[in-house]
């Protein structure tokens, strides 16, 4: 990582790191790999979290469906279907953000 790559944010938060050391070359370098630790364990955690919310939904869709398991699909109500299909599509938009963040290809 290099100054160039870094936004406004970024710079303001190395210049506050840099307070920290003795604001050499040394230094700045150590802030920028503060920095790239930090942005690491954001994208981590919203990983994490985007991963949980898609785990809770795939959760939520299972449990809608469980007292219709080997019905046929006509005998399951309109609202609980609805709902069902919510809840597959909130979890597949949790997945689809978690791959991006992790960097995952889906197809």
């Amino acid at each position: 990582m290099n100054l160039s790559d870094c936004t406004k944010a970024d710079l303001l938060w190395i210049i506050k790191a840099m307070c920290k050391y003795d604001l050499s070359d040394l230094s700045l370098q150590r802030a920028l790999n503060d920095l790239e630790w930090e942005k690491e364990q954001d994208r981590l955690a919203r990983a994490d979290q985007a991963l949980q919310t898609a785990s809770a939904a795939s959760q939520r869709y299972i449990e809608l469906l469980k007292p219709y398991e080997g019905m046929p699909l006509i005998e399951v109500p309109m609202d609980v279907l609805q709902q069902a299909d919510a809840a597959l599509a909130e979890s597949r938009a949790a997945n689809k953000q978690w791959a991006k963040l992790m960097g995952v290809k889906m197809k």
